[in-house]
């Protein structure tokens, strides 16, 4: 979590506030206030530079600058300058430390062989990772090794990838931007130790001697602590051989998500009928292609395409294009959309330009929006999640917007409108016990506009408690939205709001669950949404059948049949999948990512 003066930021953030507020001042200069204050907060925030070097320099200071060779038995020979050891042989050189029953070591060349006895293998252990397999060859001066018959443990997201088979290319990051492997400007992958390239493997998150699903493939190319691509995986459930993955398995293990779902999903819906969809990508070091397509039996085929090319220090370009249904007009239409992001130590900003962008929204139990949207272009800014430190068991999250809009529904088309404002994200959860958790998740917003002088402001948010009673796993909630003023545009119109909700999950055996949630709707008097879920989880992964029982005035029901990998529980749904908005689930705080969201 990126370290900043949270109270200065926050006092800041308060001023200008009040400054947008000031209707004296130029509108033109408020619509960009509040996104530059934070965009320049979020440029000279981050980790302390100096610290880093000065660790650097302790380290390598502090390191070794000769072979130290132990064994069993150790042998010299000083013609050739060859060293021999058997037994329990263990090299160490500037923090590198290779154990295996016999080790090779030429003190001319600096190279090491190490060799297992058989059944046995090889560890290295370099820059804080440790790789095991059955040979290694390995040089000292250049960091740079090849390992055969890989066995190696990846953290990637919540949990392990196992890496098994083939052979790897090991070397430190810089040399492989030398060499071309990477091709990202020096010092752009802050912190990554080395570069891996295996080949011919075998890799599951399932730590099992069968697990239940494995991928194989002819190449992986793995930075720690950054991002994993398995060119064309084939993808096996038990022994059992399912398909080859037509693109690239993508991990991005920093956000602890696949870029994409890796398994096709099944969905029925009453709007598009019965179908499927799958999405991936084209990866390679600096960016990736990706591509979607979903059919159903009332719309056919729907699809979308896009690319995105990392610029380094954390700004990335994206655009794409999608062809989809709108049911608002019942036809399909095609939607353009280009952007320039950032993301690094918790900070996002993004400036963004779409047409003809769908949206659904629905404000209440009597009116859902159907419409298009532009933006034109929007710029937002958000920061990382900071910790409340008169409280530790609190956080919260700034934003700002600005940007100009055009929407259009079926009965009307309006003027471009310009809007800029601010947003407050704070959550809180306090353990009242073993067994019970009191949390409350609570957004406040300011908008500002040209048109009508209008302005709009919100509070809105959940809090309850989670608690178990035996087997049982319950959540309650009571939400609540206050809205004051009102929004000259419908799309981001807010509305009063008052429900309840509740959840219920059950095993109904050995690694299986029912989970039914529900939410009534205190003001019109009525359960307006009902789902259900049955869940098979296995060590590794999660397959969910999940049921919605739409009881507004749309009723759009839904059926959805999905597998989830456990590792990554923050991969986005595929395209054209639906998407559970759970009002319990965790926010993106990473001091809350070891909870299980299973």
């Amino acid at each position: 979590m990126a370290s900043i003066d949270t109270y200065g930021v926050t006092a800041l953030y308060k001023g200008v506030i009040r400054l947008a507020k000031n209707r004296s001042v130029n509108f033109g200069l408020n619509l960009f206030i509040l996104p530059l204050v934070l965009l320049v907060s979020m440029l000279l925030s981050g980790p302390d530079a100096s610290a880093d070097d000065a660790s650097t320099v302790d380290n390598r200071a502090a390191g070794q600058s000769q072979v130290t060779l132990n064994a069993s038995r150790v042998s010299y020979d000083d013609e050739t300058a060859m060293a021999m050891a058997e037994g329990n042989a263990v090299l160490t050189y500037e923090g590198a430390t290779i154990r295996a029953d016999r080790i090779d070591y030429d003190a001319f060349s600096q190279k090491v062989k190490a060799s297992p006895n058989p059944g046995g293998y090889v560890s290295l252990n370099a820059l804080g990772r440790t790789v095991t397999a059955e040979g290694l060859e390995y040089n000292l001066d250049t960091g740079e090794g090849v390992l055969s018959g890989v066995r190696s443990n990846m953290p990637v997201g919540d949990g392990t990838l196992y890496v098994v088979g083939g052979g790897m290319q090991y070397m430190p990051y810089d040399l492989a931007l030398e060499r071309g492997l990477v091709r990202e400007a020096k010092g752009k992958e802050s912190g990554v130790p080395f570069v891996g390239i295996a080949e011919n493997v075998s890799a599951t998150t399932c730590a099992l001697d069968h697990p239940h699903y494995r991928i194989e493939t002819k190449s992986i190319v793995f930075v720690p602590g950054r991002r994993l691509v398995a060119k064309k995986p084939r993808l096996y459930l038990g022994n059992t051989f399912i398909f080859t993955y037509p693109m690239d398995y993508i991990v991005h293990i920093d956000r602890r998500a696949l870029k994409h779902h890796f398994i096709p999903y099944v969905q029925s819906s009453g709007n598009k009928g019965t179908g499927a969809g799958l999405t991936g990508a084209f990866a390679w070091e600096t960016g990736a292609v990706s591509l979607g397509l979903a059919y159903g039996s009332k719309v056919g085929f729907e699809w979308t395409a896009g690319i995105e090319q990392r610029l380094g220090g954390g700004f990335s370009v994206q655009g794409g294009i999608e062809h989809s249904w709108d049911s608002a007009w019942e036809e399909k239409r095609y939607r353009p959309r280009v952007g320039l992001l950032y993301e690094r130590d918790g900070w996002e900003a993004a400036l963004r330009v779409t047409w003809n962008e769908y949206l659904e929204d629905r404000k209440d139990s009597y009116y859902e929006y159907k419409g298009q949207l532009d933006r034109k272009p929007e710029f937002t800014v958000l920061t990382p999640w900071m910790k409340d430190h008169s409280l530790d068991i609190s956080w919260f999250r700034l934003g700002a917007t600005a940007g100009s809009y055009r929407e259009r529904t079926p009965i009307m088309r309006s003027e471009t409108v310009t809007r800029y404002g601010a947003t407050l994200q704070s959550y809180f959860e306090y353990s009242l016990g073993r067994a019970v958790t009191f949390f409350s998740n609570i957004t406040g917003g300011a908008w500002f506009y040209d048109k009508d002088n209008a302005e709009q402001e919100i509070v809105s948010g959940i809090m309850g408690f989670r608690y178990n009673l035996g087997v049982f796993e319950l959540a309650s909630g009571y939400e609540r939205r206050y809205v004051w003023g009102e929004s000259p545009m419908l799309w981001d119109e807010f509305r009063y709001a008052r429900r309840f909700h509740q959840k219920i999950r059950f095993p109904l055996g050995k690694d299986v669950f029912l989970a039914v949630r529900g939410s009534y709707d205190m003001v019109s008097s009525a359960v307006d949404e009902v789902n259900y879920s049955l869940q098979w989880i296995t060590d590794c992964m999660k397959w969910e059948l999940r049921y919605r029982d739409d009881r507004t005035s749309r009723s759009e029901n839904s059926l959805n049949l999905s597998v989830f990998f456990l590792a990554y529980p923050n991969t986005p749904v595929s395209f054209g999948e639906y998407k559970d908005n759970d009002p319990f689930e965790l926010p993106g705080i990473p001091e809350l990512a070891s909870l299980s969201r299973r």
